[in-house]
């Protein structure tokens, strides 16, 4: 996903030290991580009279170095990453806002600055970055933001760098095999997910358990965990089946980055002979 943005204003650069902070204070020390701020308004729509700041949901971006108007959300960064940025939608700045915003690392508050961005009828988006002063990579872990306006909560956020910059490896799966038609657990039901290029027509004529790169059977309730999670973003084949029942067959079988974890499925058989 990709968003386009300008940025018409710059905060002032705040130098500070990896010190606590809390909402309502300003840092202003020498230190290794510098934090810049912006915002911006969409031409064109108003939203009448401003009395409150409302803050849509925080998503981290990268900032495309040869053109600052391109932005790409992201899930994590990698390691080496030199910069974070951190942004959410606003309705509408009323006059005289003072928005907080607190960094933190590995839960701990490392910096916080405050902005004052100027009055606004229209929606926008508010940015916020971090990073070193000579552009060092910053160090791995899960950084967070928070955002303030009079000492209340309007939006915060955490994302991870280091790793190769997947938000999730694997996944673990869950869920409940039904009958299609009375919506009733089915007991017994196996569910067989294999290794990565094993077809299930070939498990099915001569395959063996080495085949296999996960399984469960369902209890009473049809209720269902796989054995080990599934990798993301690894094609796999699976087949889920339960006597007097037709199998289900699904082939290159994928979850993608982003999904929900555990991810819980509910698999309808349909009665053989129907």
């Amino acid at each position: 996903m990709k968003r386009f943005i300008s940025f018409l204003a710059v905060g002032a650069l705040l130098v500070i030290s990896a010190a606590s902070a809390h909402a309502g204070q300003v840092q202003r020390s020498a230190g290794d991580l510098v934090a810049a701020s912006a915002n911006f308004s969409s031409p064109g729509q108003r939203s009448g009279g401003c009395t409150e700041l409302k803050a849509g949901e925080v998503i981290w971006v990268t900032v495309s170095e040869e053109d600052q108007e391109e932005v790409e959300e992201v899930e994590s960064y990698p390691s080496g990453t030199s910069r974070i940025t951190a942004q959410f939608e606003y309705n509408c700045i009323p006059r005289r806002t003072t928005i907080v915003t607190v960094w933190s690392y590995e839960g701990e508050a490392i910096l916080t600055a405050e902005d004052r961005p100027k009055a606004d009828n229209k929606p926008g988006n508010f940015s916020v970055s971090l990073f070193t002063k000579d552009d060092s990579p910053l160090e791995d872990g899960e950084y967070g933001v928070a955002f303030y306006v009079n000492k209340k909560l309007i939006a915060e956020g955490t994302v991870i760098v280091g790793g190769d910059g997947q938000a999730q490896e694997a996944v673990t799966v869950q869920g409940t095999v039904v009958d299609s038609r009375s919506g009733r657990p089915i007991r017994g039901a196996l569910v067989v997910v294999l290794n990565e290029g094993v077809s299930v027509d070939d498990w099915l004529n001569g395959g063996s358990d080495d085949d296999v790169f996960a399984f469960a059977e369902t209890n009473s309730k049809g209720e269902f965990v796989l054995s080990k999670p599934i990798p993301v973003g690894v094609p796999h084949d699976f087949i889920v089946g339960a006597k007097g029942y037709r199998p289900v067959v699904e082939k290159k079988w994928t979850i993608e980055d982003g999904t929900e974890d555990p991810l819980i499925l509910e698999i309808k058989l349909v009665r053989s002979g129907r």
